[in-house]
């Protein structure tokens, strides 16, 4: 049998005799070495989806890991390649040929990543660099939805690992009017098979020049129904939203929508005395066009929100709470287009994009945003769900006497973490968004304040599974 010495010679002759070095760290050599010429640099033009060297190839003396990170920073290009994938990101020892797999890059832009690949101490780096055009110069197109097809329904399940049966099911199907405008929208939600909790809301939508009214019934209230006004502009997006007031009033709530020049929202205003048919933003009631200075106005002087765009994605939505600078979301972005007709997914999936506000509001504008009733919207699908709750929960109260609570000063101690993973992505044979899953891993720690001791470790699921259906 061969001696651990001999095996060490033996491994370097021959390292020696494929014209490397690859020896153990305590004897001077490196463990992980290039072969086949393979260069830490590559180029690859916009239409190429593979390497044109043949992969990378390198001989390690034991086990190894790749990892790719982008060299572009978050501002310039995300925190995370998703156009460039490997044919493997680990193994043992032995002489390996990575295959680099790419998308097409439509960006118009060169885009680089940085593969890492690190043999114990040891790491060797590849920068590749995609450029934005092809050998010709050109820049490929992006992929055409195909033209008539439209969204018919949105399926979504919420699975609890620990209670499988009381899954949350949620249902929206679509129905259009001649022109091809939403005309129905139904929410339908349910709890486990038996559909405990059911309810089935509908709006329904009719469009007069300029107008779209919306008529909310919500389930069981069918005879109460809630009437909205959405002012359009001459894009056909909604530039001013409002609840049609009822018989005891003559002012109500209204929001109005700014965009850029390239139908991007900028900021969304307030006026909660909004008088039907003050258009103006002075409190006089005309029909003037809706023109608005919030710093010289009465009309519409509270700032909502405040949004910003970069490269065609949304990076930053800010609230006007007093000393407010927090951003409600910190999206990265995928290469994945977001062009599902009448539904953005990331805005579906979004959990504070439009802030803390009345609840009406925050509602009706991720609604709207949704609907892609509300302008542009970000270019690409979101990586991840952002949502990481943390939080504490102790035994703080007991049952006195007289049955009454009684509060206590906590003995334990549980502290909940929770992680999404990020979407996975599947599209139709037209490129259309088919099913999106993504899994939250729950770590849940109880532990002794007095001695600081854990006595109970949980780690459970949920899972997230959406599919959209076309006609």
């Amino acid at each position: 049998m061969m001696n651990k010495t001999n095996w060490k010679t033996t491994l370097c002759t021959l390292a020696l005799l494929l014209g490397l070095v690859a020896c153990s760290d305590d004897e001077g050599g490196t463990s992980i070495v290039l072969t086949n010429g393979t260069q830490t640099s590559q180029t690859i033009y916009a239409d190429e989806t593979t390497d044109n060297a043949g992969g990378i190839h390198f001989t390690a003396a034991a086990d190894w890991t790749a990892t790719v990170t982008p060299v572009t920073t978050k501002a310039e290009g995300g925190s995370s390649v998703d156009w460039l994938t490997l044919s493997a990101y680990s193994g043992g020892p032995g002489e390996y040929t990575l295959t680099l797999t790419l998308k097409e890059n439509t960006t118009g832009q060169d885009r680089k990543a940085q593969i890492e690949i690190r043999c114990g101490s040891d790491v060797i780096t590849i920068t590749v660099e995609q450029k934005g055009t092809t050998e010709g110069g050109e820049t490929p197109e992006e992929p055409v939805t195909p033209a008539g097809k439209r969204l018919s329904r949105m399926e979504y399940t919420h699975v609890a690992s620990e209670y499988p049966d009381s899954y949350n099911k949620y249902i929206m199907t679509f129905e259009y009017d001649a022109e091809g405008r939403l005309s129905v929208l139904h929410q339908i939600s349910y709890d486990g098979d038996e559909q405990a909790y059911y309810a089935d809301d509908v709006c329904t939508f009719t469009y007069t020049d300029g107008q779209m009214k919306m008529v909310y019934e919500e389930y069981g209230y069918s005879d109460d129904p809630n009437t909205y006004i959405a002012k359009l502009n001459e894009a056909g997006d909604v530039s001013l939203f409002y609840e049609e007031p009822d018989e005891y009033s003559t002012t109500t709530t209204a929001w109005m929508f700014k965009y850029d020049e390239n139908g991007y929202l900028q900021q969304i205003l307030e006026d909660y005395m909004y008088e039907v048919g003050d258009d103006s933003g002075d409190n006089e009631k005309d029909d003037t066009p809706v023109a608005v200075d919030p710093a010289t106005t009465r009309a519409f002087d509270h700032t909502m929100l405040h949004l910003t765009w970069q490269n065609g994605n949304l990076v930053s939505t800010i609230d006007d709470e007093p000393g407010s600078v927090e951003n409600l979301m910190e999206w990265d972005y995928t290469s994945y287009t977001n062009d599902t007709p009448g539904m953005d997914f990331n805005v579906l999936s979004a959990r504070v994009l439009f802030g803390n506000h009345v609840t009406t509001y925050s509602e009706w504008a991720n609604m709207l945003f949704a609907l892609r009733m509300l302008g542009q919207n970000s270019k690409n699908l979101v990586k991840i769900d952002l949502v990481n709750w943390y939080y504490e929960a102790g035994s703080a109260v007991e049952v006195g006497p007289d049955g009454e609570p009684v509060p206590v000063e906590p003995t334990t101690e549980t502290t909940h973490h929770d992680e999404w993973a990020p979407y996975d992505y599947t599209f139709t044979t037209d490129n259309y968004l088919q099913r999106v899953t993504a899994r939250c891993t729950l770590h849940s720690v109880t532990t002794e304040i007095a001695t600081d001791e854990v006595i109970d470790e949980k780690v459970s699921y949920y899972d997230d599974e959406y599919v959209f259906t076309y006609e």
